[in-house]
């Protein structure tokens, strides 16, 4: 009786690791020495995409796609330490490859080994995303830095050169030599802006624009970013087409929807550009949007190339997502045209069918009439008018504070510098009840100009603040309070003058 029930518990014992093995979440085989399938449990069935039956027998290198150098080595690796592990591919659904990571283990019985698999594709998805997310941060840090400098050095070109051009007739014969060196600032200046939204350094500014303009002034650059045999049009809505967006933010939407849709035509073909106007009803827009119904201006970018597949639609606006090839692209270009859109209190769709061509739709609310003021004008203005207050200046680079001392004393005002946030302190200490507005870069040595400004503004509660900077973190700063406004470098004297008017004369 005690061998039978030996017997008995043995045998369930058996079973109970048999049913283990079978069950197994990660795929199990079990291999003699010719590196041929013995035994295999049910995921490795499902891993190998092969019948639980028909997989004893197999030669595991028949499993797997171009592995014969791989597996020899970490066979190697098994007969002389007992363990080894090593990736391999294998050929998923729609002839895909997975990427499996076998674990290899000499049993205590010679002839017998355990290969352990596992799925590492999408762990290793994930550790390229973000060691791409980390490349792009980096690279975006050190952009943002090489534009802070070049801002600086810009504004001081552009500020010196409008000046200059105050103090010529148009028919002074060097007059001509100072608009090319603006002209160039001015191009140079754009570069640094394009560094800017690429790091996400730059305050966002939402003006009144008119789309119908926006796409007129790109159709020069975009027709030289593609190709010969891709033809670009636009078609204008006759009515104006004005919403509130930063003016920056929306060429970089046109900018990445053109270049995506160039990318669909290998072969060549059209993209177009429609502005129109459009009355939506509440069926028409997303349930969270502010503006439910009313007057939205619609902006279409139409390319009849190579089209989007049905399951990858759902995908489009997610980051990282990207049907390019390796190096071609991060996913990022999408990802940011919705935020850009989404942020602008506007929406986005896409509609599309493989070798069909593609349609991205964009709604932005209407919006009254544009500004007048023109920033980027190239004349010092007359008109701008100056005024007897007195401007704490606070500026670590020499040449810009010198350019805006002298472009803020030429309209008038007193104008106390300061390169440092200390120096500043007790200038503020001497003048307290006479300061009217303090002018402050946002990264300044010691502490940085909000940090500046809170400390002077408990001090003196009716204090107006201007902060000026190339590079800036908008979640430092509040450009929307009512003491508060800012001005982007590089900046022109008439911009500086006029930014100064306007900060002044808001309601106490």
């Amino acid at each position: 009786m005690k061998a039978e029930s030996f017997v008995r518990r043995e045998g369930h014992e058996v079973g109970r690791y048999r049913d283990l093995f079978a069950d197994a979440a990660d795929a199990m085989l079990v291999l003699d020495n010719d590196r041929r399938v013995v035994d295999a449990n049910r995921t490795a069935a499902t891993l190998f995409r092969r019948d639980v039956n028909t997989l004893s027998g197999c030669l595991l290198v028949d499993l797997l796609v171009d592995a014969e150098e791989e597996l020899a080595e970490a066979w190697r690796e098994l007969m002389s330490s007992g363990e080894s592990k090593c990736q391999h591919r294998v050929i998923a659904e729609g002839q895909a490859f997975r990427l499996i990571e076998c674990s290899y283990r000499r049993t205590a019985e010679c002839e017998r080994h355990l290969c352990i698999a596992r799925d590492i594709t999408d762990r290793r998805l994930l550790e390229e995303r973000l060691l791409q997310s980390e490349k792009v941060e980096s690279v975006g840090r050190l952009a943002g830095g090489i534009a802070h400098d070049f801002n600086n050095l810009l504004t001081a070109i552009l500020g010196y050169t409008e000046l200059l051009l105050s103090d010529r007739a148009p028919s002074d014969p060097d007059r001509s030599d100072l608009e090319e060196i603006q002209k160039a600032g001015q191009r140079a200046a754009a570069l640094t802006q394009q560094l800017l939204a690429y790091s996400r350094k730059q305050v966002l500014v939402p003006k009144e624009v008119d789309l119908n303009q926006t796409v007129s002034n790109l159709r020069g650059m975009l027709a030289r970013l593609i190709r010969e045999d891709i033809s670009l049009s636009a078609q204008l809505s006759p009515e104006p087409a004005i919403i509130k967006i930063d003016p920056t933010q929306l060429e970089q939407v046109i900018l990445n929807l053109v270049l995506n849709a160039r990318d669909a035509l290998p072969s060549g073909g059209s993209i177009s550009l429609e502005v129109a106007r459009a009355r939506l009803s509440a069926r028409d827009v997303p349930p969270d949007q502010l503006a439910h119904t009313g007057e939205y201006v619609r902006l279409r970018v139409v390319d009849n190339g190579v089209g989007i597949a049905p399951e990858v639609k759902p995908h489009l606006f997610e980051p990282f997502f990207t049907t390019k090839e390796i190096g071609k692209g991060t996913g990022l270009g999408l990802a940011s045209v919705y935020g850009i859109v989404r942020q602008s209190n506007g929406f986005i769709d896409v509609e599309s069918e493989p070798g069909r061509g593609t349609t991205f739709i964009m709604h932005f609310p209407v919006v009254g009439a544009a500004e007048s003021a023109d920033e980027t004008s190239g004349q010092y203005a007359a008109s701008v008018g100056g005024g007897h207050e007195t401007i704490l200046l606070v500026e670590d680079e020499d040449s810009v504070r010198a350019l805006a001392s002298a472009v803020l004393r030429r309209q008038g005002y007193k104008v106390l510098e300061a390169a440092t946030p200390g120096i500043a302190w007790e200038l503020f200490q001497k003048h307290r009840t006479s300061i009217d507005l303090l002018l402050t870069d946002v990264i300044l040595p010691e502490m940085n100009g909000p940090a500046l400004a809170q400390r002077l503004i408990v001090e003196r509660s009716e204090l107006r603040v201007l902060f000026i900077s190339g590079y800036a973190d908008v979640a430092s700063l509040d450009p929307g309070s009512r003491h508060v406004s800012f001005l982007s470098k590089p900046f022109q004297a008439s911009m500086l003058a006029a930014k100064v008017r306007e900060a002044l004369t808001k309601p106490r």
